[in-house]
């Protein structure tokens, strides 16, 4: 399966930047053809603050940050399919340093994360896109990335979703997911997108990933049993407003933000060491062996991954 949406790149500079590369190992073995396969590896930029605090008092290049992590990324995940994403992109000085990220290999971004930066408003902030949002996502799209809507606003995200109408009408053809959010009718909160934005961006053909991650799904103590439930009606309703070919899977497993940094976690709905299995015996239940695939793989592999 592809998880679309991991920290990964951030989890391997933060290993880089300890020199301590001790828990990558142990995520090594969670990477195999019975279980995780491909990834969208996201290095994730938080406020200035945040950060500052993440980084260890590290200042911060975006090139660089990538550059590292992506070499490593190379190093301990040789076999496994990647599609390298930056989230929140705050650091990304100009068009230029845009481009240059794009040769390294960036394949997607997400504008903002949860604050408000010079681009647009994030999840927690008012605000739409700024005139060097418009810009930025322009220039995205002219380079062929990927435009993430994940952890926008919803002033951003119709503002964005603008954008890429008048670039398609243009003639281009924008590459769009949502990688990590669920959907608001069923759970509200801030992150998770509503039917009525769902149905903005299938002219796009996105592909949603539904993630796996309590905080998302519930804000009560709940049943594993009673959490992959409402897990699997956020996919099936996305499958009924989209389609089936328009469903993916992340994580965005936060279980290194406990490892590394002794920070409280919401619950693990599926262990990562039988993610595959335990996310196919539920999809098992409402979908039949083709849908399955689709929904684990196929369909993110074919909006990002096709051209390999």
């Amino acid at each position: 399966m592809i998880d679309m949406h991991y920290d990964l790149l951030s989890i391997l500079y933060y290993c880089y930047i300890r020199n301590d590369f001790r828990y990558i190992k142990e995520l090594q073995e969670n990477f195999n053809d019975n279980n995780v396969t491909g990834v969208i590896a996201n290095l994730y930029f938080m406020s200035e603050e945040e950060m500052q605090t993440e980084m260890l008092g590290k200042s911060i290049n975006v090139i660089e940050m990538f550059r590292i992590s992506t070499k490593l990324f190379k190093e301990y995940f040789p076999t496994i399919k990647v599609r390298y994403s930056i989230e929140g992109c705050d650091y990304i000085e100009s068009i230029e340093d845009l481009e240059i990220l794009k040769k390294l290999g960036l394949s997607s971004i997400l504008l903002v994360w949860n604050n408000k930066n010079k681009y647009g408003g994030g999840t927690f902030f008012d605000g739409g896109l700024t005139d060097a949002g418009v810009k930025f996502i322009k220039k995205c799209i002219e380079l062929d990335i990927c435009i993430d809507l994940s952890h926008m606003n919803k002033e951003t995200f119709y503002d964005t979703v603008k954008v890429l109408e008048d670039m398609k009408k243009d003639g281009y053809e924008p590459k769009v997911i949502v990688s990590h959010s669920n959907i608001s009718n069923l759970y509200e909160h801030p992150r998770n997108i509503d039917i009525k934005q769902l149905e903005k961006i299938k002219q796009f053909k996105p592909v949603i990933g539904l993630v796996s991650y309590a905080f998302f799904l519930t804000d009560k103590e709940e049943s594993i049993n009673l959490l992959k439930e409402k897990y699997l009606e956020h996919i099936k309703l996305v499958v009924k407003i989209l389609g089936i070919d328009c469903v993916g899977i992340s994580t965005d497993d936060m279980s290194y933000d406990k490892v590394m940094f002794n920070h409280r976690i919401e619950q693990i709905i599926f262990p990562y060491k039988e993610l595959k299995k335990d996310i196919e015996k539920l999809l098992l239940k409402q979908f039949n062996k083709e849908k399955v695939k689709k929904i684990l793989k196929e369909n993110i592999e074919n909006k990002l991954f096709s051209e390999e």
